[in-house]
């Protein structure tokens, strides 16, 4: 009983996080469309007058794509194989108790259901926290460059 107490938590904050989500995400384009306005000029400058063009902050928008593509990468990769794992250790516990060699007794469903539903909450909350996860060095890089490029 308390799994089911604990999974409507678990839901409860995951959805919390993805209405911080839905607020970064928001922070994420406003602060996108300043930077892209004030590269925009860089670049045009750049254009018109080559010998006085910001090439360092050229330089550094490809360079900051690749590193914000490398971190969500990663967290894309470590997020995955956590859930891998989470779901490789669930199916060991399981062929471990159907291959006991008696039969399952009441405890023993109950303690499969429990763990079942502790799985189940992971699985759902984790795919939750994705979106925001991803989003994370998206948004940092993008209002860091707004705040800078004022």
């Amino acid at each position: 009983m308390m799994t089911g107490m604990n999974a409507w938590t678990e839901l409860a904050c995951a959805g919390l996080g993805m209405m911080t989500t839905g607020l970064r995400a928001s922070e994420t384009m406003a602060a996108s469309g300043s930077v892209i306005s004030a590269r925009v000029s860089i670049m045009g400058n750049a254009a018109c007058r080559p010998a006085e063009g910001d090439y360092a902050e050229i330089t550094d928008m490809v360079v900051e794509k690749v590193v914000a593509i490398s971190k969500v990468s990663q967290v894309i990769v470590s997020h995955w194989s956590a859930l891998l794992v989470d779901a490789s250790e669930q199916a060991q516990h399981l062929s471990r108790v159907m291959v006991g060699g008696r039969p399952l007794s009441t405890g023993d469903l109950a303690g499969l259901a429990d763990r079942w539903m502790a799985h189940g909450t992971r699985i759902i909350t984790r795919s939750m926290d994705a979106g925001g996860l991803v989003l994370a060095p998206v948004h940092q890089q993008a209002t860091a460059n707004a705040e800078r490029l004022r």
